[in-house]
């Protein structure tokens, strides 16, 4: 279960740094980054197939 807690937090920082620093970015300067928004993507996939894993071991 620990690579399961680990792939969660990094989910969780992937989405924290890509998402912040897209918004900042967004609304600082009207820019659309598309590298930060496919890091916010992979981050969310990630936490939703961790979310996933650990339901289907825990049952």
């Amino acid at each position: 279960m620990k690579i399961n807690q680990f792939l969660i937090r990094l989910s969780y920082m992937m989405i924290i740094i890509f998402g912040g620093v897209f918004t900042i970015r967004y609304f600082r300067m009207n820019e659309l980054l598309l590298d930060q928004l496919i890091g916010v993507f992979i981050g969310a996939i990630l936490l939703i197939v961790s979310l996933l894993w650990r339901r289907k071991y825990m049952l």
